[in-house]
C-alpha cells in the first residue's frame, strides 16, 4: 500500500485561510487579514505543540492509518475528517478513516489513544458523541468502529459500539473485555509464535583485526551476519528478513551479547533473545506478540526518541512498517505459529 501523492503545501493552506476566512471575514487582496491570519495560525500552533495529550492523540491517529495499511487486508485508508460537512436534520461528526478491504466491507474509523494502566479500568464514549458518528455514517450508507490503542499494554482493538457496555448516557469498555471482543482480525491481524531462542550473529572479518587490547577493548569490522532459530542457522532470505523483523519488534528480551573466541581474537559477537515470562515448552513455541504491535513499535522509530514525540507521522509507506508472510507460510528453518483471534461478543469479566 503507498501514500497517494498531494501538493499539501498548496492546498492545505488556501484551505484553511478560507476556512478561518468564515469567522474572521478576511478578504483575500487584504494584506492585514493575510497577516492577522498568519499571527492566529502561528499562535496556535506554538499553543498545539505544547499539548502533549493532543500530540498523543494525533500521533497515535496517524499511527493507526500505517496500522491498517501494513496487515495486509485493507485496499485503502483514507482521512475521513477533513473538509466542510453540510447535513440536513441532524448533528453529524466525521470519524478519523475510512476503511475499504480486499473482501469488499467497507466501514469507518474512529481512532482513539487510552493510556490507562489498569486493564479493568474503563473507557468512555459519550452517547451524543457516538450518535454524531452513527449519523454520519449512516448517510454514507455504511457503520462506525472504534479503533482504541492502549498505550501501557502496546495493543490495539477494534471495536463496534454494540461490544461496549451501554450506559444512561455513556458506552463503556475496558482492555480485557475490549481485546476479547476486538475485530482487528478484519483488517489481517495475528498472534505470531515461533521456537525460542531467536538469534543473531555479528561475524568478524578472518582478514581484519579484532584481538582485545590491555584495556579489554576490542575492535571488529563485521564481515557476515547470521541467524539462528532454536539453534538452526537460517539460510532462506525471505526467512531471514521475518526473523530479523521478529527480532526487532517482537516482544523478546536480550541479554549482554556474547562473544566467540579464536585464541585471542574475538570471532564473532551473538545475541540471543528469548521470552521474558513463562512459556510452555512442551508446546514448542512461544508468542512473540500481535504484528499490530509490531508494526507500531517499527512506526514508534520514525515518530518517537527517548520516549518523546518527535513527529507526528512518518513519510514513507506502511509496508516500510510490515513484514511479509506469505499465505501458506512453510518455513525450513523458521517455523510460524500463527494465531488469527476472533472476537468472542459474549465475553464479560
Amino acid at each position: 500500500m503507498k501514500r497517494m501523492p498531494r501538493d499539501s503545501l498548496k492546498f492545505d493552506p488556501i484551505e484553511l485561510f478560507t476556512a478561518v476566512s468564515r469567522s474572521n471575514n478576511y478578504k483575500i487582496e487584504a494584506e492585514a487579514d493575510i497577516d492577522d491570519f498568519l499571527d492566529k495560525v502561528g499562535k496556535s500552533l506554538k499553543s498545539s505543540l505544547k499539548n502533549q495529550r493532543l500530540l498523543n492523540g494525533k500521533r497515535v491517529e496517524a499511527l493507526f492509518a500505517h496500522v491498517a495499511g501494513a496487515l495486509g487486508k485493507c485496499v485503502m485508508v483514507k482521512q475521513e475528517d477533513s473538509g466542510a460537512i453540510f447535513a440536513a436534520g441532524m448533528n453529524v461528526q466525521a470519524p478519523d478513516y475510512s476503511i475499504a478491504l480486499s473482501d469488499g466491507t467497507r466501514f469507518l474509523v474512529e481512532v482513539k489513544n487510552c493510556h490507562h494502566g489498569d486493564p479493568k479500568e474503563d473507557y468512555e464514549f459519550r452517547k451524543d458523541y457516538v450518535e454524531r458518528l452513527e449519523n454520519y455514517a449512516r448517510l454514507q450508507g455504511t457503520t462506525v468502529k472504534f479503533a482504541i490503542y492502549f498505550s501501557r499494554i502496546r495493543k490495539w482493538v477494534l471495536l463496534s459500539k454494540e461490544s461496549m457496555t451501554e450506559h444512561r448516557n455513556k458506552y463503556t469498555t475496558n482492555f480485557i473485555e475490549g481485546y476479547a471482543k476486538s475485530e482487528m482480525i478484519s483488517l489481517g491481524d495475528r498472534m505470531i509464535g515461533t521456537k525460542p531462542n531467536l538469534s543473531i550473529e555479528l561475524i568478524a572479518k578472518p582478514e581484519e583485526e579484532s584481538k582485545i587490547n590491555e584495556d579489554g577493548l576490542a575492535s571488529i569490522i563485521i564481515g557476515n551476519v547470521k541467524l539462528y532459530c532454536d539453534g538452526n542457522e537460517i539460510m532462506s532470505e525471505s526467512e531471514k528478513h521475518i526473523a530479523f523483523y521478529l527480532i526487532r519488534f517482537g516482544d523478546w528480551t536480550t541479554d549482554d551479547p556474547a562473544a566467540e573466541m579464536d585464541g585471542d581474537r574475538v570471532k564473532a559477537i551473538r545475541y540471543d533473545f528469548y521470552p521474558d515470562v513463562p512459556w510452555e515448552e512442551e508446546q514448542g513455541f512461544a508468542m512473540l506478540g500481535s504484528l499490530s504491535s509490531m508494526v507500531t513499535s517499527a512506526y514508534n522509530e520514525h515518530t518517537v526518541y527517548e520516549s518523546k514525540i518527535y513527529a507526528l507521522d512518518a513519510g514513507v509507506n506502511p509496508d516500510v512498517f510490515s513484514v511479509h508472510i506469505p499465505d501458506g507460510y512453510k518455513g525450513e528453518q523458521l517455523p510460524l505459529w500463527q494465531f488469527y483471534i476472533q472476537p468472542n461478543m459474549k465475553f464479560k469479566i
